[in-house]
């Protein structure tokens, strides 16, 4: 299994240091010289820093003379150093822990083997690429491809974990709503907790509650978006069922923007209470007020969509205005 898990990028990293001064300064020179003095480290260690920040698709150009800089674009790859960065440039409630992997068999399972051993409330487990991807009812998930985000978090809720489907309604609002502010603005949630454009699948969350070694209840949150994948990229069972941020908007998205939009929209959505979050969470629910029939553990449901109530279940008002409240997760 490949692994990269963030450093502690202390003050000394000469490869922090550089990444840190130069996507400040994307597009300008920066003297060599000023470089050198500003990261402390000897030309060879700065030269090689920068070399295997080219290697992994950074765009820098290197002048002794004139001097070097960061340009654009900038690669969508999982960097653990910008990683630290930008959750710097943040203040958040949850002390966010990453770790960066090239290839996993799921997020989730990596999270709820942490978790057991007593890893902290705020791991986030990111993959290039899943092997054994899964969505709800044991569902696979295609994530063989590093087009999409796959990622999963820890959270310790002080939310009656017996309700997991509050957490549902927490984390598919906060990827929305992440997914909004990157662009995808008819980005739309199906209950529980589809991410949808349309009648689209751009994404799921799965939620899997369990207790740790001593006894404590924690939740393992999985988060898998389509994001750059073009109709070629899906098996064809899902062409024309799945769609992508890059087929609806035409452009593509850096993962490591997005991700970092979803754990500041978690962290944000966490303070609030329930109540407003189901508010907001119905402003984006498809068929509210809309005619619908589906299944329900084995009972075939008919009735208008009225939205969620308190715990976050599905209310259905029947024909004879009697409301049903369907629980699913």
């Amino acid at each position: 299994m490949n692994r990269t898990t963030l450093p502690s990028c202390a003050a000394s990293s000469t490869e922090f240091q550089l990444l840190k001064r130069l996507l400040a300064n994307r597009n300008c020179k920066l003297a060599f010289r000023d470089l050198l003095a500003a990261v402390q480290a000897d030309e060879k260690e700065v030269w090689e820093s920068l070399c295997r920040l080219q290697e992994q698709g950074f765009v820098i150009n290197c002048s002794p003379i004139v001097g070097i800089s960061l340009e654009d674009p900038l690669p969508d790859i999982l960097h653990p150093v910008e990683l630290k960065i930008l959750l710097a440039r943040r203040e958040f409630h949850i002390h966010w822990k990453p770790e960066i992997f090239q290839v996993i068999g799921s997020t989730n399972d990596e999270v709820i083997k942490q978790a057991k051993r007593k890893a902290k409330e705020g791991l986030v487990v990111i993959s290039d690429r899943q092997l054994q991807g899964r969505g709800r009812q044991g569902r696979s998930w295609e994530s063989f491809l590093p087009l999409g985000l796959y990622m999963t978090v820890l959270l310790r809720p002080k939310w009656p974990v017996a309700n997991p489907q509050q957490l549902a309604i927490l984390s598919s609002l906060s990827t929305a709503e992440a997914l909004f502010q990157m662009g995808l603005q008819t980005v739309a949630i199906k209950w529980p907790n589809d991410i949808v454009v349309a009648t689209k699948k751009l994404g799921g969350i799965l939620i899997e509650i369990d207790r740790d070694d001593g006894g404590d209840w924690f939740a393992a949150i999985g988060i898998g978006i389509n994001l750059n994948q073009q109709t070629i990229h899906f098996s064809e069972s899902l062409q024309g069922k799945a769609t992508s941020f890059y087929l609806e908007t035409g452009k593509k998205v850096r993962r490591v923007e997005l991700l970092i939009e979803i754990l500041n929209r978690l962290d944000w959505n966490l303070q609030q209470s329930f109540g407003t979050l189901k508010s907001l969470w119905e402003k984006r629910m498809v068929h509210l007020n809309e005619k619908v029939a589906f299944e329900a553990n084995g009972q075939k449901i008919v009735g208008r969509v009225k939205g969620i109530d308190e715990t976050g279940c599905l209310l259905i008002e029947s024909a004879n205005g009697s409301i049903q409240k369907i629980f699913s997760i």
